[in-house]
């Protein structure tokens, strides 16, 4: 029984990602290429890389106050303690998998993976939240100009992704939905 639901929310989640994959190249016109297809996989999505620039974003007075403002706001402490409050539910529900369940250590691990999923996503808006928040503080110290002028940069750097998308593979938002919550609120 415990196997037939694995397995069908390991096909679930293939098309569902299949369908995500599919619907991002339609909206960007970009190839996927090998990449696309490792991130299909049940596990490998967990680890297989997102690049996201293709250069990296020129130092300015808004990137310095941006960095500025994380420091100050200890975001940096803030991610990696929710990392480990996450690991830690990580751990506990594998152990529960293996010792209460009795289950296989492989079949352990998948749903783990796939019980990871609506967390990463959480873990993921907490992290966007916190971009936003530095990008909040550095357009107050410095103006709308600066901040443009920052946003321009970054969507020139990054390497464009639908926002679902985004939500799914990056810890940071998309240049554009930084600039619409930045620029127009």
């Amino acid at each position: 029984m415990a196997l037939g639901i694995l397995v069908a929310l390991l096909a679930l989640e293939f098309v569902l990602r299949l369908v995500l994959e599919i619907r991002e190249r339609r909206a960007t016109q970009m190839h996927g290429g090998v990449f696309a297809l490792l991130r299909l996989v049940p596990l490998l999505n967990d680890i297989v890389p997102l690049p996201e620039s293709r250069r990296d974003v020129p130092a300015s007075a808004f990137v310095e106050a941006h960095e500025r403002a994380h420091r100050e706001l200890r975001h940096g402490i803030l991610r990696n303690l929710l990392k480990v409050i996450l690991l830690c539910f990580a751990v506990g529900f594998l152990l529960f998998l293996l010792v209460r369940c009795e289950m296989p250590w492989w079949c352990a691990v998948l749903y783990l993976h796939l019980a990871a999923i609506p967390f990463r996503l959480f873990f993921h808006w907490y992290c966007w939240g916190q971009e936003y928040e530095a990008d909040g503080r550095a357009f107050k110290s410095l103006g709308k100009k600066a901040a443009k002028d920052a946003m321009r940069e970054l969507a020139v750097s990054e390497i464009f992704y639908t926002p679902l998308f985004a939500l799914f593979y990056r810890e940071h938002p998309t240049a554009a939905l930084r600039s619409q919550k930045l620029l127009n609120h």
